[in-house]
């Protein structure tokens, strides 16, 4: 079963990089989409997620408060 998250980014284009920088051709267990300033992740394994949003907030597309939403959602499973 694939489990999604969604990521707040400070904006549209920031949501837009990350997809960029996360998109993995080919892997269709662990995917990424924007809507919007949000990034739509999707996941198998739970450091994918984990990973984009350590991404995104190391490189300036995401608060830390945002970052640290979806890794919290990730270890309660939601």
């Amino acid at each position: 079963m694939t489990r999604e998250t969604r990521l707040h980014c400070i904006s549209a284009p920031a949501a837009a990089a990350v997809v960029a920088e996360a998109t993995r051709p080919g892997d269709t267990t662990h995917t990424v989409r924007q809507d919007g300033e949000h990034v739509v992740i999707g996941y198998h394994d739970p450091r994918f997620p984990m990973d984009v949003a350590e991404w995104a907030h190391a490189n300036g597309h995401a608060h830390d408060a945002q970052a640290a939403e979806v890794i919290v959602n990730v270890q309660l499973g939601w």
